[in-house]
């Protein structure tokens, strides 16, 4: 498994290392070399956004990000093709109240972009996040956007608390590496990630979502107070690997306050 097959499954509108990410370019599979499961294998397009979405919520309920049936992850794909043509948007999402890590394909909606299902998943009885208008807020707010992530890790809650007054709407954080695996900044830039009070369900944040997002246009993530993090990229991967970046800052933050570390001032020396 580990010598020459991928773990994740490649889609076919999947990010490359080599190219800029337009769908003309080498696919991640082609560029990274390796092998791992995809719609050139077999499946449908569908098929395998549904089992990608599974193993990430698997991925992210292991790191604790996920607990307790919280979280979620959407992933869209359509959109501008190789032909210069257009396909329709379709928009998959994790269900509510499920265990994410005994996820299945099986268990996830298939929308459109006004907020239809199309697909019911197999699995009886379950019901759309309340996340659910939030995805779509992101893909109107961010149009390259591909896949938005929800997690509840806790050094994205605790980044919230770091100002006691619990009143600042932004976390700032400047030269910590990190900084450059988050979307548009490097080492030495002011990374600012606004942060919207909770509300008792997911769909009630959205004014203050939106108007975050477009307060903020350098930033790929909105914070919630008490609660956790919405992070978005212009492919599953991106946004994953920002939301790494995010939560190794976030507890890099914590820990820098812990020993009198000012983690948002530019360092005396260095």
């Amino acid at each position: 498994l580990y010598g020459s097959n991928r773990r994740w499954t490649a889609l076919n509108t999947s990010w490359t290392r080599i190219g800029t990410g337009n769908p003309t370019d080498a696919r991640h599979e082609a560029s990274s070399g390796g092998k791992s499961m995809s719609a050139s294998d077999g499946i449908d397009d569908a098929t395998a956004v549904k089992c990608l979405i599974s193993q990430m919520c698997e991925s992210f309920y292991n790191k604790g990000w996920a607990t307790g049936t919280s979280g979620g992850v959407s992933i869209r794909i359509g959109g501008p093709t190789s032909d210069n043509s257009t396909a329709p948007w379709r928009v998959f999402v994790a269900p509510s109240g499920i265990q994410k890590e005994d996820m299945i394909g099986e268990d996830i909606f298939e929308m459109d972009m006004d907020q239809n299902i199309v697909q019911k998943p197999v699995t009886e009885g379950l019901r759309l996040s309340a996340c659910t208008p939030l995805w779509y807020l992101v893909y109107k707010n961010r149009p390259s956007a591909k896949c938005v992530i929800h997690t509840h890790s806790l050094n994205a809650q605790m980044a919230t608390l770091l100002d006691p007054t619990e009143q600042s709407d932004v976390f700032r954080v400047t030269h910590l590496e990190m900084l450059k695996g988050v979307g548009k900044h490097s080492y030495d830039d002011v990374l600012e990630v606004p942060i919207i009070d909770n509300r008792p369900t997911e769909d009630m944040l959205s004014d203050q979502m939106e108007a975050a997002i477009q307060k903020y246009p350098k930033c790929n993530a909105v914070l919630v107070r008490r609660h956790g993090i919405f992070c978005w990229g212009d492919s599953w991967e991106q946004a994953k690997t920002q939301l790494e970046s995010f939560d190794n800052l976030f507890e890099s933050a914590i820990k820098m306050r812990q020993v009198g570390i000012d983690f948002s001032a530019i360092p005396k020396v260095g």
